[in-house]
């Protein structure tokens, strides 16, 4: 493990301690498990996770690569 320093507000300090202690564990540990959770949240949904609702909504040809060419000089 690799060691960092990081600068808290007393108020933070007093809520690490208050957890660590609550929890009896380390500050540092407490702080990593939080670190964890917190960054594990921040995954980014998919474009399908973000459009799931409207997904099916629209009707028209499944391929809309393809189209009818009527009207326009081929028939």
């Amino acid at each position: 493990m690799e060691t960092i320093t990081l600068k808290m507000d007393r108020k933070q300090i007093a809520l690490l301690k208050e957890r660590a202690r609550a929890l009896r564990r380390s500050q540092g540990a407490i702080v990593r498990d939080l670190i964890d959770t917190h960054l594990a949240k921040k995954k980014r949904p998919s474009l399908l996770d973000r459009a799931k609702d409207i997904c099916g909504s629209v009707s028209g040809p499944k391929d809309l690569s393809t189209r009818s060419m009527t009207g326009y000089g081929r028939d």
